[in-house]
């Protein structure tokens, strides 16, 4: 068998925000990467970095900010021979432009590539739901950029936001390692209501919302931007996508 030059560019992850979904974002880029074999793949350096500081406290209540530990993340990928890097968590994307500014990695914006993957959807979706933590939904992360697509962003009811927080953070949340029926629930109640107020898609705007709530638990698609990111950095280092696989 001949052997081709890889010549594909180092990804670098920036996980730990959080592990789990750190894991299920390489598995995506595994999943869908054309392949016959392992020399196939992308050559992928991920840094899990759990110490970095919650990015809502942050943002919302003045807690220790993730920016240093960010810069220090993309550094070490950096040296260890990235070339680009995907952080993940949607939440820590609010930092993106100040990270460009200290790193020479091409940073993949997810957020972007999701505004980009719905102006492409057939029938057009004009109202998005977004399903994000209160960091999020406050920096107003998503409607920028996607206003300049012509989609508007529908945000949480009160109540709803409330349901998304408890799914994620609660006691019995996703990152206490709960996956069950009550974080499904909460999250398809509050997805419910955004179809209600004239959602055409749900967009899964914290990485761990994608872990309980499924496509089949909605009567709108279900917008993954772990699976376009995960897409997009394929094609950005030059790998192949699976056929059928966007």
């Amino acid at each position: 068998m001949s052997e081709k030059t890889n010549t594909t560019k180092i990804v670098g992850i920036v996980g730990g925000l959080g592990p789990e979904a750190t894991a299920r974002f390489f598995q995506l880029i595994i999943e869908n990467t054309a392949a016959s074999r392992d020399q196939d793949h992308l050559k992928i350096i991920i840094f899990n970095n759990p110490s970095i500081p919650d990015r809502t406290a942050a943002i919302l209540y003045q807690g220790e900010s993730p920016l240093p530990a960010l810069r220090e993340s993309l550094k070490f990928l950096e040296k260890a021979g990235a070339e680009l890097a995907a952080i993940p968590c949607l939440t820590a994307h609010y930092y993106l432009d100040e990270l460009k500014g200290t790193t020479r990695l091409q940073l993949i914006n997810l957020v972007e590539e999701t505004g980009s993957y719905l102006k492409k959807l057939k029938p057009p979706v004009k109202k998005a739901g977004l399903l994000a933590t209160e960091g999020t939904i406050a920096t107003g992360l998503f409607r920028q950029p996607f206003q300049k697509k012509n989609i508007e962003v529908l945000n949480p009811s009160v109540s709803s936001q409330k349901k998304i927080m408890e799914a994620v953070y609660g006691e019995k949340g996703i990152k206490a390692g709960f996956k069950g029926a009550r974080p499904k629930r909460l999250l398809r109640e509050a997805a419910t209501d955004l179809i209600k107020a004239g959602a055409q898609a749900i967009i899964a705007g914290c990485t761990e919302v994608p872990l309980v709530l499924k496509p089949e638990d909605l009567s709108v698609p279900l917008i993954d931007p772990l699976v376009i990111g995960a897409k997009a950095v394929i094609k950005k280092a030059g790998g192949r996508l699976k056929e059928n696989s966007g």
